[in-house]
């Protein structure tokens, strides 16, 4: 194996070392028992998920930009990286302290949410950079569909040990307390212990951006970039409809299992089971969709996955504890039943299903056509926009999510939102080239 090769499998690697976080805190795991269990109160604990986004939001779009330039000016990706981890991992690991009942515990495990937020987004920002210095000519989304793919291997098999250790056994491994959600509250260390392991490899193998011929500062490169967007209409274009797509769908993830647990009560084994069934679809999806975007081009896969993920995202939003299509009147879910025995249940997954299916490639795909536009050199801080670009209105989308389930009273509401901004996103991103005239060849 080449340099090269090691330096490709060392940034795949990194997105399996971070997708647990996803997977286990995020979306499918910690998040849902906050609001069902810590919290108590779903649409209560959904609400102040939405205002801890928010914040995590805010932060990310002001920081990002910053960093990226940081990693242009100063070709420093590998101490990024490296410093980046720390918040995360002992945020992550922070988690471990939401005792269900313990009210004087809400703001510091809110806080801890919010930093491994915005390190995991940051340090991906870096990593995402670092694409077109380690892809092969001409292979640019196939390699992000491939690490995609990867990340999502590695959230099943830690989704695996969380439900074969923890939540299946009727004596959880390490005596964890069931009564006290022990095997809900381990995935915060579990996914600090998986970073560390997985993620040293592109710390010490990143490849530095190549030197510019004056030497800028961070801000001045930031402020030379953002001045530049009114001559590079494409761009902000593109910055514009990646935000509002990337919003609707990060949304509708990471709320989606905060919606089961409230609507049908499900436990963190159906939560893994449910989660399992879309890592698979998703990692499935993601590495045709790699070999997709090799064929027909970043812009169609982006536009047709999105079109996927909104027919399930409307599927979901049509389905409620007792009803389908808001109308259809059916038996609900019975406490202690069979796994996914009713309809509603059921019919839930199978559409969820096809979110799975092509959120992945949708996101993979917005990775590599942000390569392809970004001028040759200038990766880091447009990578840093790119990031912004996916925060800058996500404090908005969790904040309108949280505004409208605390008025409502519905968390149904969440679809809705998401919905809205991937349609807008679509719109506007039908409008930009597949390639910028100033991207290097890749």
């Amino acid at each position: 194996m080449d340099k090269g090769d090691r330096r490709r499998a060392a940034w795949a690697l990194y997105e399996w070392a971070q997708q647990p976080y996803w997977a286990l805190i995020a979306t499918f795991i910690f998040t849902p028992y906050f609001a069902a269990g810590f919290i108590g109160d779903a649409a209560r604990g959904q609400s102040l998920l939405g205002y801890a986004g928010a914040v995590a939001g805010l932060m990310i779009a002001v920081f990002s930009p910053l960093v990226g330039a940081s990693v242009d000016a100063r070709r420093n990706p590998r101490a990024w990286l490296i410093g980046l981890a720390v918040p995360f991992v002992l945020a992550s690991a922070a988690l471990w302290q939401a005792v269900p009942g313990d009210a004087s515990r809400i703001l510091p495990v809110l806080a801890c949410l919010v930093v491994a937020s915005v390190s995991a987004e940051l340090s991906g920002s870096v990593m995402n950079a670092l694409l077109p210095l380690v892809a092969k000519p001409g292979e640019v989304g196939r390699l992000s569909g491939s690490a995609w793919a990867l990340a999502y291997v590695g959230a099943l098999v830690t989704l695996f040990i969380v439900l074969l250790c923890f939540s299946l056994p009727d004596v959880p491994m390490l005596g964890l307390s069931k009564a006290l959600h022990e095997p809900d509250r381990i995935v915060g260390p579990l996914v600090a212990v998986w970073f560390l392991i997985f993620s040293w490899p592109l710390m010490i193998t990143a490849p530095r951006p190549p030197a510019t011929t004056t030497e800028k500062k961070p801000l001045v490169e930031l402020w030379a970039t953002l001045r530049s967007l009114p001559g590079k209409p494409w761009m902000l274009r593109f910055l514009v409809g990646r935000m509002l797509i990337g919003d609707g769908i990060s949304s509708f993830i990471a709320f989606g299992g905060v919606l089961a647990a409230g609507m049908f009560g499900w436990t963190t084994t159906q939560l893994g089971f449910y989660a399992i069934a879309l890592s698979i679809t998703a990692g499935i999806g993601t590495f045709i969709g790699g070999r997709i975007d090799q064929k027909l081009g970043s812009k169609a896969t982006v536009l047709i996955a999105t079109g996927v993920v909104l027919f399930g995202a409307f599927g979901v939003g049509m389905v409620g504890r007792d009803s389908l299509f808001f109308v259809l009147r059916v038996a609900p879910p019975v406490a202690g039943g069979a796994l996914f025995s009713s309809l509603p249940e059921r019919v839930f997954l199978g559409f969820s299903l096809f979110v799975g299916l092509t959120f992945g490639p949708a996101q993979a795909s917005l990775r590599a056509w942000m390569a392809q536009l970004a001028p040759a050199g200038e990766s880091g801080r447009w990578f840093g926009l790119y990031a912004l670009s996916g925060k800058a209105t996500a404090f908005m989308a969790p904040l309108v999510i949280a505004v409208g389930t605390r008025w409502v009273g519905d968390q149904r509401v969440a679809v809705a939102v998401s919905a809205l901004f991937m349609i807008t996103g679509a719109v506007v991103l039908a409008r930009v080239p597949r390639q910028g005239p100033e991207a290097s060849p890749i």
